[in-house]
């Protein structure tokens, strides 16, 4: 399964996120859209509008939601 989560700098809910993928073993690909304009300007086309944004196979959700996690991943 490819999972991919968006993020940014100073981010909790990222860094939490990322933590709970990592104590489960998850590999998974991370987009900081720090200073990268290109994924925001992805993201505000998708209609994202906060973080993190996790995308898999499953589905895709925003914010750090472990029982969503759980079922996606």
């Amino acid at each position: 399964m490819k999972v991919n989560i968006y993020t940014k700098d100073m981010c909790p809910q990222c860094k939490a996120t990322k933590r709970w993928l990592n104590e489960h073993n998850i590999d998974y690909q991370e987009i900081n859209t720090t200073n990268d304009q290109t994924a925001i300007n992805h993201l505000k086309k998708i209609g994202v509008e906060r973080l993190p944004f996790v995308v898999t196979d499953k589905g895709n959700l925003t914010g750090f939601q472990p029982a969503v996690l759980e079922k996606l991943v």
